[in-house]
């Protein structure tokens, strides 16, 4: 099957030979998935919740790429613009993922040091810290920490500049002198602090982060304790200003974000505020000067000409070119992490120019109408169906999010395949298979198997208050599925919260058994003490092999199993609330002693947060292929093919030829397509360790490896957003 294969880890579990596991898994963007008769085009990028939207170039070709922060699980994804002249055409990249440095919380980017490439600012621990953009042609993408702290100087001394979780500052220069300045709110206040950045005046030089707090609150307004709107002509001149927000009312909640821009390019900066207090964007008009701030005018209903955003749970406002004519547009996201889940990003074109911006509202889901978002929290399963042989897709969401009414009870979502045998490929259905959704439950975690031992597959479903709900195959033994609900609290099983079932023949005695994880993050092992007509589940333990994925620190674990046999014995996958997939082994003969971690995160699958898994082989190559679901409600496909040839090779995929293999001293590769730029090569060990990273212009390259030990290696060609990896052997 061609495939389109991106690297993602690689893991060394056991003997190939003996076990399934004992090969690599990569991302794998290829199989293409249909909804409402449209073909997506990043399916697989794992949906979104609360994303924050920020420009970045990634690979250096002058284009203005996209990098997405989801605040729930701080979940970085990456979009290459493949836009043509004044068109939107964006391409997942996942690649670039890696180069990001570890944030969380929040993170915009700006060009603090005037060098051309925007650079980080994230919120670290009661502070804002700074990463510097290191881009090269030489080494690609790169970031170094420039401070944790960014620090200003306030009456009471150098202070860090107030910052939280929840706000996000203005960065922008205010006063026109070149340098960075920052707006952002006082501590628990009403207003609005200015940290003017004195490295033009003390240096001539924009790259410092030398701010002190000027005397007066900016723009002289306040915001009013109870909405998200302004009291303007403040005067708040004589109180004193500090790092604690001494002298200021303390009568709002902390959570807001200011995005900065010039409208009518007078030289001054304008605001847009999103604020916990209000489902609107708040529009403040500057009408003083760059050194005197002054606020003249609001919009309580921004963009009131056209269509006032309405959204819960804090509304966050972008300012980016995102369709490429050369013009900045505004997207809207939540920044609260519970809120709008599925139309919750806006897409406001700007009809106007950048100095007289007009924000015309086009569509709510930006980006992600071409991905699976099926919502929050989704719970993954194969199955066939309408029994034609190859794999379909069911999962569960925890709820859909929407103002009218809040939640949506937890729906199903059947994705059929159809594809063939080897070449899958998915299409929605429906979003609410079996009419689930009557059932009015949340959190609803499907799973197949013959629970009665009557030769066909049944369905079982855990729900938020820890009981088990079972819809009975009717239709026999080779026949086309029908599902009839049977039984709520299905054998009185309550394992607490958030049970994830999994049926399986535990104890090999012909007779399937139920594994049930929980919000605790232990798995509860269910025996079938019954008989093959009438099971019966008994609780043998709360604590079924020592599994525990509970992290340090944390009160859920959301623990989600998948026992399967490697053919040679049972292993272990469970899925986690941290986004790791843990790995046990020594199963068999084990079933009341503790079982081995392997490894707590498997393949160096990383999901954040709360993963599902399931695994089928649905491309009939033998090989066994993993999906994944998390809290933002998308689905993530790996697979264990990879093409090792250039046969019928698709021509937009950066083939390489790799010689000679096994190598003993030079790795020479030679490639096959021509480039419009220069290629990243990297070379990883067998369990990810990266050992070269090397960009080539020219179509042949020759590496040194002679120092490096035997074994096995992996060599991985990306260009133009796109991969082919390769593996070899050093002697």
């Amino acid at each position: 099957m061609k495939r389109l294969l991106v690297l993602f880890s690689f893991l060394c579990l056991g003997q190939a030979a003996k076990s399934q596991t004992g090969q690599f898994l990569f991302a794998d963007q290829s199989p293409p998935v249909t909804i409402n008769g449209s073909v997506l085009k990043y399916p697989w990028a794992g949906g979104m919740n609360s994303p924050i939207l920020n420009e970045i170039d990634l690979n250096g070709d002058g284009k203005l790429d996209l990098v997405s922060f989801d605040r729930v699980g701080n979940r970085l994804t990456t979009y290459l613009n493949t836009s043509v002249g004044a068109t939107s055409s964006y391409m997942y990249a996942p690649e670039f993922i890696a180069l990001f440095p570890s944030i969380h919380d929040w993170v915009r980017t700006v060009d603090f040091d005037c060098d051309g490439d925007l650079d980080l600012f994230t919120y670290t621990n009661n502070a804002m810290g700074v990463y510097r953009n290191d881009f090269t042609a030489g080494n690609g993408l790169s970031f170094s920490l420039v401070t944790a702290q960014v620090n200003s100087v306030y009456a009471s001394g150098i202070t860090p500049v107030f910052v939280t979780q929840v706000n996000m500052p203005a960065l922008a220069d205010v006063d026109g002198d070149g340098d960075m300045d920052i707006v952002t709110f006082t501590n628990s206040g009403n207003f609005l602090e200015y940290h003017k950045n004195y490295s033009m005046d003390s240096s001539g030089t924009c790259n410092g982060l030398n701010f002190a707090v000027e005397p007066e609150c900016w723009g002289k307004f306040k915001l009013s304790g109870l909405t998200n709107t302004a009291l303007l002509n403040q005067s708040c001149s004589t109180q004193r200003m500090s790092s604690n927000g001494d002298g200021y009312e303390k009568n709002r909640h902390a959570g807001s974000v200011l995005t900065p821009f010039d409208e009518g390019c007078d030289g001054d900066i304008d605001l847009i505020n999103g604020d916990i207090l209000g489902e609107n964007l708040l529009y403040l008009e500057n009408g003083g000067t760059q050194d005197t701030a002054l606020i003249t005018f609001q919009d309580t209903l921004f963009p009131s000409y056209n269509q006032s955003v309405n959204m819960q749970n804090l509304p966050a406002a972008y300012y980016m070119d995102v369709d490429n004519d050369g013009i900045k547009d505004m997207v809207v996201t939540p920044f609260a992490t519970v809120g709008e889940d599925y139309n919750n990003v806006y897409f406001f074109k700007n009809t106007g120019s950048n100095c007289a911006n007009v924000f015309s509202f086009v569509y709510p889901r930006f980006l992600i109408d071409n991905m699976i978002d099926i919502g929050s929290a989704s719970s993954v399963a194969f199955f066939d169906v309408d029994n034609d042989g190859k794999k379909d897709i069911i999962a569960g969401n925890d709820y859909l999010y929407n103002p009218n009414p809040q939640f949506q009870m937890s729906k199903l979502s059947y994705f059929r395949n159809t594809g063939t045998i080897t070449n899958p490929s998915f299409e929605l259905i429906t979003n609410d298979w079996l009419n689930i959704s009557s059932l009015l439950q949340f959190a609803l975690t499907p799973t197949f198997g013959d629970v009665d031992n009557d030769g066909d597959v049944d369905l079982l479903m855990g729900n938020a208050d820890g009981t088990l709900i079972l819809y009975k195959n009717t239709a026999g033994a080779g026949n086309t599925p029908n599902f009839v609900f049977n039984a709520p609290q299905y054998q009185g099983i309550d394992i607490g919260n958030n049970s994830v079932p999994q049926i399986v023949d535990v104890d090999r005695d012909g007779l399937n058994d139920l594994l049930i994880g929980e919000r605790n993050g232990v798995l509860n092992y269910y025996r079938n003490t019954g008989t093959s007509s009438a099971p019966a589940f008994t609780l043998i333990t709360s604590n079924f092999g020592g599994v525990n994925v509970l992290a340090i620190g944390t009160v859920a674990g959301y623990s989600a199993p998948l026992l399967f046999d490697n053919g040679g014995g049972y292993e272990l996958l469970v899925g986690s609330e941290s986004g790791s997939i843990y790995h046990y082994t020594n199963i068999d003969g084990n079933l009341a002693g503790n079982f081995t971690l392997q490894d707590s995160s498997y393949q160096q699958i990383f999901e954040p947060k709360r993963v599902t898994v399931a695994m089928t082989d649905i491309d009939g190559d033998g090989k066994f292929d993993l999906l994944t679901g998390n809290s933002a409600g998308g689905f993530r496909l790996y697979t264990q093919s990879l093409n090792s040839g250039i046969a019928n090779a698709d021509k937009g995929l950066p083939y390489f030829t790799l010689y000679p293999n096994p190598v003993s001293d030079r790795l020479n590769l030679k490639f096959e397509n021509p480039s419009d730029g220069s290629r990243l090569v990297e070379v990883m060990d067998i369990i990810g360790n990266k050992l070269i990273s090397y960009y080539a212009s020219n179509n042949y390259c020759s590496l040194d490896f002679s120092k490096y030990s035997s074994g096995v290696y992996l060599v991985s060609v990306k260009s133009q957003g796109k991969q082919f990896s390769m593996p070899f052997i050093k002697k």
